[in-house]
């Protein structure tokens, strides 16, 4: 590819305690995720799938490597950015299996909170919400809670507080668990259209089968280490 990759990771290695009791959760893994692209990480239970994508989280420290986020290195043997949380809202969009929608707030208020910890304004942020519950196709649902919402809008409304900050990474912790087939891949093709129009690189840890072919490349994990990268034709 010609464009310069989103998410570059070199030689990350995670291990947890030393000695005998020592852990190693992620091993010399290397890979690029570019513009415009949705990949998937697969892998039994404890192959270190979340692991890896809490370290391009910036959420997680590793124990070595270096790690590029939209161009910039953000760790190298140490972490090159003191506030962390600032990198995260700037460059990272986050979903997760359980939406964890604050259930106090409604739909576009779940949405503008993002971009209000960021620091916009109240009225821009409420503007902002409305833009991509629509764009999203969920606008119709923006005044209602959480609990009134169906699983299916629910994930909607947590991938539009993802792109509050119009982030060039996205990362979903088994977003479609909790879905039908139907669903499950309603979701996917939300997120390739995100990563198509935003020239974004999301990435999707995930068990279910039913949406490995909507992804462009899969990298699979077993004991910490990548084990292969499979295309969609494969």
């Amino acid at each position: 590819m010609s464009e310069a990759p989103v998410v570059e990771v070199r030689n990350i290695s995670k291990h947890f305690g030393e000695g005998p009791t020592r852990v190693d959760a992620l091993r010399d893994v290397s890979l690029d995720v570019f513009p415009a692209t949705v990949v998937g990480l697969r892998g039994p239970s404890g192959s270190g799938k979340s692991t890896l994508l809490n370290v391009i989280g910036c959420i997680l420290e590793p124990s070595s490597g270096r790690l590029s986020l939209s161009g910039e290195i953000v760790y190298d043997q140490k972490w090159l950015r003191r506030d962390l949380r600032r990198l995260r809202l700037e460059k990272i969009g986050f979903i997760f299996q359980a939406h964890n929608l604050l259930p106090f707030l409604n739909a576009w208020e779940n949405v503008a909170i993002a971009n209000i910890l960021a620091g916009a304004a109240p009225a821009a942020a409420k503007r902002r919400a409305e833009e991509l519950l629509s764009y999203l196709q969920v606008d119709h649902r923006k005044d209602a809670l959480p609990a009134q919402l169906s699983g299916g809008e629910a994930q909607r409304v947590a991938i539009a507080r993802a792109l509050a900050n119009d982030p060039r990474i996205i990362l979903a912790d088994e977003p479609t668990a909790a879905l039908d087939s139907q669903r499950a891949r309603i979701v996917i093709d939300l997120l390739r259209k995100v990563a198509i129009e935003h020239r974004a690189a999301v990435i999707v840890v995930t068990h279910d089968s039913k949406i490995f072919d909507r992804f462009d490349h899969i990298f699979s994990l077993r004991d910490g280490a990548l084990e292969s990268d499979v295309g969609l034709a494969a």
